[in-house]
């Protein structure tokens, strides 16, 4: 029996950039309905309309709603990553500058906005997940703290100070991470939503400073 001959060259790079397109097409489907629904309510079979494709294609690119629901958590996974890289930066520069920083996250926020909903379902929805999201918060601790930054070493270190100063970055991760999301979403607005910036920045450099001094 002879082997299948080889796809000419032109033919396969047609056939990636259709497998692309059509797996770009699910996902921005996948993003309205989860948009206009909740995780739970949001159907495959609405998806796949959305999307145009058939049934047998949309599981030979995703096994499960879950599969798909974390495809769109992860394109947001790169950003969040370089947002925090930056963070060390900031903090050098003063609180205008890590101002800026919770300013950028919020507007992370609002162009993912169907994320942030999206999220909190899969922790309710899906026990693995929330696994995942604890697992994702310590590896953004794990690169600040591999920044050089004094502040942020301390948080990678060993013995009781280093577990306490990693629960602290963890904390303020998570609330800095819950009022952009709250402004992004509305929440809070005008001074408010200012006053909860000031807060946070300033618990954000007096972590720091902390840090710094007891190295």
């Amino acid at each position: 029996m002879q082997p299948p001959a080889a796809l000419a060259p032109g033919r396969a790079a047609y056939l990636e950039r259709r497998r692309i397109a059509t797996r770009a097409a699910i996902l921005v489907a996948a993003r309205r309905i989860f948009a206009d629904a909740s995780y739970a309510d949001a159907k495959i079979d609405d998806i796949i309309r959305a999307a145009g494709v058939s049934r047998a294609t949309f599981y030979s690119y995703f096994a499960s709603k879950l599969e798909l629901a974390c495809a769109i958590y992860d394109e947001i996974a790169p950003e969040t990553a370089a947002l925090f890289a930056r963070l060390p930066g900031q903090l050098r520069q003063g609180k205008g500058a890590v101002r800026q920083w919770l300013t950028d996250f919020v507007g992370m926020h609002l162009e993912h906005r169907y994320v942030t909903p999206l999220i909190a379902q899969l922790q309710l929805f899906e026990s693995g997940f929330r696994a995942r999201i604890l697992k994702d918060t310590e590896a953004l601790i794990d690169l600040v703290a591999k920044s050089g930054d004094p502040a942020f070493a301390r948080a990678a270190g060993e013995g009781d100070d280093a577990r306490r100063q990693r629960m602290r970055v963890r904390l303020l991760f998570n609330q800095a991470a819950g009022v952009c999301a709250g402004i992004a979403r509305g929440e809070m607005q005008g001074a408010d939503a200012d006053i909860c910036l000031d807060i946070i920045s300033s618990d954000m450099l007096d972590l720091w400073n902390e840090g710094r001094s007891g190295q």
